[in-house]
């Protein structure tokens, strides 16, 4: 079953070589990847997205191709949950107690940001050369990497919680509403109206 360990290795073999092939060629690891694809490719827009100075169009268009990815980054986590599901046969319990909003493909998600975080301290710290900016940004280092391992460990335990059927969890549909051109007219009136009121 899957484990934290075995996501650790799938997000470490993406950020040391992105066009590697998975030793497993599971369903659950290759959503895993695609998922920290994904993730890299927001990490590059957002950056891109901040470049104003090549002007607005630019902004624009970026701006546009992050929502395209934020779609495909909702629809993995739901595919991640959806295939951990299948495996572990979750089902839903009585208990209120007993469930737990925040799905293992949500957490999968935040990890994955969490390395592409920790990668690009690493390369900065390889070229910063101020002694106080090292020193904070090996502070920076060292807040992540134990969010790293508190969310790893908790993400095990979940999993196993999981698979002995003390849990469960709901997969999020992801209900998008900009990216619906149909209501665009109807956002940008709804926006004029509150700014008149």
């Amino acid at each position: 079953m899957l484990n934290f360990k075995t996501i650790s290795e799938i997000f470490l073999d993406f950020l040391n070589n992105p066009s590697i092939i998975l030793k497993s060629e599971d369903r659950l690891s290759h959503l895993i990847k695609l998922n920290m694809e994904t993730n890299q490719k927001l990490w590059n827009l957002e950056d891109s997205a901040r470049m104003v100075e090549l002007g607005p169009e630019h902004v624009a268009a970026v701006k546009q191709e992050i929502d395209k990815n934020n779609q495909i980054r909702n629809n993995l986590i739901r595919d991640i949950d959806t295939e951990i599901t299948n495996q572990i046969r979750v089902v839903p319990l009585n208990s209120q107690a007993q469930f737990y909003s925040e799905s293992p493909g949500m957490i999968i998600d935040r990890l994955a940001i969490l390395y592409i975080k920790i990668s690009v301290i690493r390369d900065l710290l390889s070229v910063i050369k101020e002694t106080d900016l090292v020193e904070e940004y090996k502070e920076k280092e060292g807040i992540i990497l134990g969010q790293i391992n508190r969310i790893g460990d908790f993400l095990d335990s979940y999993l196993n919680k999981l698979e002995r059927k003390e849990i469960f969890f709901d997969i999020q549909q992801p209900v998008k509403i900009y990216n619906d051109k149909r209501v665009e007219g109807y956002i940008k009136f709804l926006k004029q109206n509150r700014k008149d009121l």
